[in-house]
């Protein structure tokens, strides 16, 4: 009799102890008014669950309790929001097992389990697409890019739920190029989380660029010009925006593929030097016609530079058409002598 009564006296005397006596509001709504113990015969053996990840929007019996059969895994909760985590103490634990009929006690006050809903979080990219989307059919921009002041936002979309977003409340001032916005995800949802964020719009430009990597006194060929857009307000004074000029001159430089390009990136492709000795050539209706003359100026391809005839000791001017090679300008023959 002695072991029997302490045996019932067991529970009440650990329970005060235990701090079991309150039910957190959370489960207060799926305990019975009358409560009524199962009897021991009945209690279903159970063990505690340590990190549960919820899929749904319930908490289940068998979220907290390993060993739950379906048949009596009930609804005892709503699951926390997408990024969030609530924690079962030990009083509650107790109190359900106890309304459920489970063979489970705490063994120490610090007893808990941890119950998360089971989401992701919207990478930045993803809410800067949605606002420069926003921004362009609201302000009618052609070309923009966007960048987040606070990139380190948490937007959490629960694994169940389609992974949409809505831009709400976005505002923008042309003077600063900064906006405001509101991003409430997933869309049209009754559970969907809103965070404020805030940014900068940047306006793109079309810049010719290399379209592959080149090495020093590389000629650049039309082939090895491509496309690409680039922040306005990224590019230096010295940025060449024009593919002429580009093509046909010289690197001075290891340069990368897909970057703009600066002036001093680029020298021009010499064919003839200042001293050179030169071939005149002067093309007529019924002849073509040369002579020897030496270089006054520097030349790249189509420079008009001062030749000195070595015969007539007359200088004339040429377009660089070859390398050491100047075509006349003038009538051929006149220029010759």
């Amino acid at each position: 009799m002695h072991g029997l009564g302490l045996a019932v006296l067991a529970p009440m005397l650990v329970a005060p102890l235990l701090g079991l006596a309150t039910l957190p509001a959370s489960a207060q709504q799926y305990q019975t008014r009358d409560r009524v113990l199962a009897p021991a015969a009945a209690l279903l053996p159970v063990a505690l669950q340590n990190v549960t990840m919820v899929q749904g929007r319930e908490v289940r019996l068998g979220h907290l309790f390993a060993g739950i059969s379906d048949d009596r895994n009930s609804i005892i909760d709503h699951a926390p929001q997408p990024g969030e985590r609530r924690i079962y103490t030990a009083s509650h634990l107790y109190a359900l097992a106890q309304q459920h009929g489970l063979d489970w006690r705490p063994n120490s006050p610090l007893d808990k389990v941890a119950i998360e809903r089971a989401s992701v979080v919207v990478p930045a990219e993803e809410i800067e697409r949605e606002i420069r989307d926003a921004l362009i059919t609201q302000d009618r921009f052609e070309e923009i890019d966007v960048d987040l002041f606070n990139r380190s936002v948490q937007l959490h979309i629960a694994t169940d739920r389609p992974m949409t977003m809505r831009v709400e409340q976005l505002s923008y001032d042309k003077r600063s190029q900064r906006f405001q916005a509101t991003i409430t995800a997933p869309a049209n949802d009754p559970e969907a989380q809103s965070v404020q964020v805030t940014g900068r719009v940047y306006t793109l430009i079309d810049v010719p660029v290399l379209a592959r990597a080149v090495l020093p006194g590389a000629v650049i060929q039309q082939s090895d010009v491509a496309w690409k857009k680039v922040r306005q307000a990224s590019l230096a004074g010295n940025i060449v925006a024009q593919p002429e000029d580009i093509i046909g001159t010289v690197t001075r430089r290891p340069l990368a593929a897909n970057r703009p390009l600066r002036s001093t990136d680029l020298k021009p492709n010499l064919l003839t030097t200042r001293g050179d000795r030169v071939t005149i050539v002067a093309t007529t209706a019924n002849m073509r016609l040369t002579a020897t003359g030496i270089a006054m100026q520097n030349g790249a391809e189509g420079d008009l530079i001062q030749v000195t005839n070595t015969g007539s000791k007359k200088i004339i001017q040429g377009k660089v058409v070859g390398p050491n090679l100047v075509e006349v300008v003038t009538r051929g023959q006149v220029a010759l002598n």
